[in-house]
């Protein structure tokens, strides 16, 4: 029995690292300086989320009927992006993330994830990936074509959250 473990958590772990070459969410491409370029600068790219988790924010309180006003949780980071020959102007961002301190409930969670989607649609966002959907317990997950991630979830509290993809600073473009 010992052995049957061992063997698929071996097979677990060697199959979450394989590599799939190509795809644009997977941070274990490495970047080149080339489509770095191409991108918008980060201060562009941080104006243009920071803006649409402000129109998020202010949807889903106006539509939804929030009672209490979003909280502003911080947590700004920066860090470099994956990639020997990137400069270090090449930086991903996590943008402060917001709360509603109280839960979005099931019978609205429907309209919520409607209007996350319509709105980061709007912004560059993909279809929404559902990460958890449980009474009471709902989290959903939008990507864009740079490799930014919004993250929105509700359990007890109401979190809403972006992270982009790897983009040079604007000293750094000229």
């Amino acid at each position: 029995m010992k052995r049957l473990v061992l063997l698929l958590l071996c097979a677990l772990l060697t199959t979450g690292c394989v590599d799939n070459a190509g795809d644009p969410f997977d941070d274990k491409d490495e970047m080149d300086v080339e489509t770095l370029q191409q991108r918008p600068p980060m201060e562009e790219v941080t104006a243009r989320y920071s803006e649409m988790q402000s129109k998020l924010r202010d949807r889903l309180s106006t539509e939804l009927g929030f009672a209490t006003d979003w909280v502003d949780q911080g947590d700004f980071l920066r860090s470099g992006c994956k990639g020997t020959d990137l400069p270090a102007t090449a930086e991903q961002h996590t943008l402060n993330r917001w709360s509603y301190q109280g839960q979005i409930s099931d019978d609205r969670w429907a309209r919520a994830q409607q209007i996350v989607a319509e709105v980061a649609g709007a912004y560059g966002f993909g279809a929404v990936e559902v990460v958890l959907e449980r009474p009471g317990n709902h989290s959903i997950v939008l990507t864009d074509s740079f490799g930014a991630e919004l993250s929105f979830a509700s359990k007890v509290h109401t979190v809403l959250s972006v992270r982009t993809g790897c983009h040079l600073l604007q000293s750094a473009k000229g």
